[in-house]
């Protein structure tokens, strides 16, 4: 059975191919015009996520959503 891998894993996982299996050498990756290139690391570069939140504005955000789920399934 294959693996599943997210779209980011599997974007990694080419873009490791694409330089013969070095990290070093996607993270140099000369090739911008890639669409895959502002996704070489796994990562989403514009996925903002909780990232620069504090803790507390992380329980309040949460805490809305909570809310909006409770009114959305009555």
């Amino acid at each position: 059975m294959k693996e599943k891998l997210t779209p980011l894993q599997a974007i990694r996982k080419k873009c490791l191919d694409c330089m013969c299996g070095s990290k070093k050498e996607v993270r140099l990756c000369p090739i911008k015009d890639c669409p895959l290139y502002p996704y070489r690391f796994g990562k989403n570069p514009y996925h903002k996520g909780g990232k620069g939140r504090s803790k507390e504005e992380m329980k309040k955000i949460s805490e809305i959503l909570r809310k909006k789920r409770q009114k959305m399934g009555k």
